[in-house]
């Protein structure tokens, strides 16, 4: 069993730096997220997967990628 809090899984970054990032970028890729932030593609997805769950992002299959958005104030 692996540890989400160590290993490949460890958060280097808050949800905060994402949603930064995110905002800044306006509509980004997993793939985008997991390069920026150095991140394993499973990793990245899987944070952004989560910040999703809570609302705070919302996203749209576009062909074989998933692209993440902040919601509107």
């Amino acid at each position: 069993m692996v540890e989400e809090d160590s290993g490949p899984f460890e958060q280097k970054h808050s949800d905060e730096e994402l949603l930064q990032y995110i905002e800044e970028g306006e509509v980004v890729t997993t793939k985008e997220v997991a390069e920026h932030f150095e991140y394993h593609l499973q990793t990245a997805r899987r944070r952004l997967k989560s910040l999703e769950r809570e609302g705070r992002l919302h996203k749209k299959d576009v062909g074989k990628r998933f692209v993440w958005w902040l919601p509107r104030k």
